[in-house]
Protein backbone atom coordinates (compact mmCIF):
# COMPACT_ATOMS: atom_id res chain seq x y z
CA UNK A 1 0.00 0.00 0.00
CA UNK A 2 1.38 3.41 -0.95
CA UNK A 3 1.64 6.26 1.47
CA UNK A 4 -0.48 9.34 0.51
CA UNK A 5 1.63 12.24 -0.62
CA UNK A 6 1.96 15.11 1.81
CA UNK A 7 0.49 18.44 0.81
CA UNK A 8 2.76 21.32 -0.05
CA UNK A 9 2.86 24.51 1.95
CA UNK A 10 0.90 26.32 -0.80
CA UNK A 11 -1.79 23.64 -0.85
CA UNK A 12 -2.17 23.83 2.92
CA UNK A 13 -2.30 27.62 2.75
CA UNK A 14 -4.99 27.43 0.03
CA UNK A 15 -6.98 24.96 2.16
CA UNK A 16 -6.82 27.35 5.13
CA UNK A 17 -7.99 30.26 2.96
CA UNK A 18 -10.81 28.12 1.58
CA UNK A 19 -11.88 27.27 5.13
CA UNK A 20 -11.81 30.95 6.12
CA UNK A 21 -13.94 31.82 3.09
CA UNK A 22 -16.52 29.19 4.07
CA UNK A 23 -16.59 30.55 7.63
CA UNK A 24 -17.28 34.08 6.29
CA UNK A 25 -20.04 32.71 4.05
CA UNK A 26 -21.68 30.90 6.98
CA UNK A 27 -21.40 34.03 9.16
CA UNK A 28 -23.05 36.11 6.42
CA UNK A 29 -25.79 33.49 6.02
CA UNK A 30 -26.38 33.54 9.79
CA UNK A 31 -26.62 37.34 9.73
CA UNK A 32 -29.16 37.21 6.88
CA UNK A 33 -31.26 34.58 8.69
CA UNK A 34 -31.22 36.61 11.92
CA UNK A 35 -32.40 39.70 10.01
CA UNK A 36 -35.16 37.68 8.36
CA UNK A 37 -36.26 36.31 11.74
CA UNK A 38 -36.26 39.82 13.25
CA UNK A 39 -38.41 41.16 10.38
CA UNK A 40 -40.85 38.27 10.78
CA UNK A 41 -41.09 38.89 14.53
CA UNK A 42 -41.76 42.60 13.87
CA UNK A 43 -44.43 41.75 11.30
CA UNK A 44 -46.11 39.34 13.71
CA UNK A 45 -46.03 41.90 16.54
CA UNK A 46 -47.44 44.64 14.30
CA UNK A 47 -50.27 42.37 13.17
CA UNK A 48 -51.07 41.44 16.77
CA UNK A 49 -51.15 45.11 17.84
CA UNK A 50 -53.39 46.09 14.93
CA UNK A 51 -55.85 43.27 15.66
CA UNK A 52 -55.97 44.13 19.37
CA UNK A 53 -56.48 47.80 18.59
CA UNK A 54 -59.34 46.91 16.27
CA UNK A 55 -60.92 44.77 18.98
CA UNK A 56 -60.58 47.63 21.47
CA UNK A 57 -62.22 50.08 19.05
CA UNK A 58 -65.03 47.65 18.28
CA UNK A 59 -65.80 47.29 22.00
CA UNK A 60 -65.31 50.98 22.82
CA UNK A 61 -66.41 52.99 19.76
CA UNK A 62 -65.48 56.24 21.54
CA UNK A 63 -61.84 55.11 21.40
CA UNK A 64 -61.64 56.27 17.77
CA UNK A 65 -61.78 59.88 18.96
CA UNK A 66 -59.40 59.41 21.91
CA UNK A 67 -55.74 60.29 21.95
CA UNK A 68 -53.23 57.56 22.68
CA UNK A 69 -52.84 58.84 26.23
CA UNK A 70 -56.61 58.93 26.78
CA UNK A 71 -56.91 55.36 25.48
CA UNK A 72 -54.13 54.19 27.79
CA UNK A 73 -55.74 55.92 30.79
CA UNK A 74 -59.13 54.44 29.91
CA UNK A 75 -57.69 50.93 29.73
CA UNK A 76 -55.74 51.34 32.97
CA UNK A 77 -58.85 52.51 34.80
CA UNK A 78 -61.05 49.82 33.27
CA UNK A 79 -58.61 47.04 34.10
CA UNK A 80 -57.71 48.13 37.62
CA UNK A 81 -61.16 49.14 38.83
CA UNK A 82 -62.53 46.73 41.40
CA UNK A 83 -66.14 45.71 41.00
CA UNK A 84 -68.11 45.46 44.24
CA UNK A 85 -71.18 43.28 44.31
CA UNK A 86 -73.88 44.06 46.83
CA UNK A 87 -76.10 41.36 48.16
Amino acid sequence: MTKPREKTREELQAEIEGGKKKIRQFENREKMLRQKLFKEECRTRSHRLIVRGAVFESIVPEAKGMTNEESATFLRLALTRQTVFYI
